[in-house]
């Protein structure tokens, strides 16, 4: 098959490879890991990264925790037809982690959640999104603090060292001109 895919199920086939693909290299596992992991035999799985055939949801599960991926964002990466999705919330399972709280809401809600003003939620994600910019921002000062001070006290004998060097070297200079 050289080219474009033609058809929607070509597409998604495609789709998913790139995505299946995208997330097992990630993980630096070859595709036979990931097929005994799943319990499937090699060939299987070949088929499956290479989007071959109609979604399989299990598989996908699957592949999800063989990969210790979350299975929430390779759907939405593949419903979205954005893979970033996948690869950019493999380890904080940020998707799941809403569908968790969406199911503890639809729990405790139940059939009200039908009136729920879609603004309402808007106004409880801004807000989420600032805490967690904010929470990035700190911890990438915090980081960059930490290394800076890890630095200086790795090498501060080497500095120490140059400063003693420079202060000696004129010293001497200047006893011998004297």
């Amino acid at each position: 098959m050289s080219g474009t895919p033609s058809t929607p199920l070509a597409r998604q086939g495609q789709l998913l490879k790139r995505i299946l693909k995208m997330v097992r290299k990630e993980r630096r596992l070859t595709q036979e890991e990931v097929a005994e992991s799943m319990r499937m035999p090699l060939r299987t799985y070949q088929e499956f990264e290479r989007g071959v055939g109609a979604l399989d949801l299990r598989k996908l599960r699957l592949f999800a925790r063989a990969t210790r991926s979350d299975p929430v964002a390779l759907q939405l990466a593949l419903f979205f037809k954005r893979p970033e999705v996948a690869l950019y919330t493999l380890d904080s399972k940020l998707p799941m982690t809403f569908w968790v709280a969406f199911f503890e809401l639809l729990t405790r809600v139940g059939p009200r959640l039908n009136i729920v003003p879609p603004g309402l939620v808007l106004s409880g994600m801004r807000r989420m999104t600032e805490e967690i910019d904010e929470h990035l921002a700190r911890h990438a000062a915090s980081a960059e603090s930490f290394l800076e001070k890890a630095w200086a006290d790795i090498y501060s004998d080497d500095i120490e060292d140059a400063e003693e060097d420079v202060v000696g070297e004129g010293g001497d200079d200047a006893d011998s001109e004297r």
